[in-house]
């Protein structure tokens, strides 16, 4: 059932989101994704390494046993080098980490102004500052 504060709730969501949206970390995320898909050599070095990663995917049916196992898997590896080390596709993963570090730092403080039980995804070193964790006492991998 959907009751007024929790549309105001959902107003304030979306309020947050615009924020977000407003923000400098993402326009400069979306001028870095803009200059990537521009950028004419990173969308060749991708389509290389997409087309090397496909023949890996093939071979793995075999795994070390395939003829050209090692071979393909040198390459494979090469290719996404090369086009990692791209500065244009090194800045879009820059922006995109520090995106994703502020989405990070919104969650957690939504989560623990709800409860300091919440659990919240353990993968990510940065929900580890948070003295909570699980009420449970189990060893379930929630924030510590």
């Amino acid at each position: 059932m959907i009751t007024e504060q929790t549309l105001n709730v959902l107003d304030d969501i979306d309020e947050l989101s615009d924020m977000i949206l407003d923000s400098y970390i993402y326009h400069e995320f979306k001028q870095a994704e803009e200059a990537l898909n521009q950028d004419e050599e990173a969308h060749l070095l991708y389509q290389a390494f997409l087309k090397s990663k496909d023949q890996y995917n093939d071979i793995l049916r075999f795994g070390k046993y395939h003829p050209d196992y090692q071979k393909i898997m040198l390459e494979t590896r090469r290719r996404k080098r090369a086009y990692e080390m791209l500065p244009c596709v090194m800045e879009y993963k820059k922006k995109e980490a520090e995106l994703q570090g502020l989405v990070d730092q919104v969650i957690t403080k939504i989560a623990y102004a709800v409860s300091d039980h919440v659990k919240i995804e353990a993968g990510n070193p940065f929900f580890q500052q948070h003295k909570g964790g699980c009420a449970t006492g189990a060893s379930c991998k929630c924030s510590l």
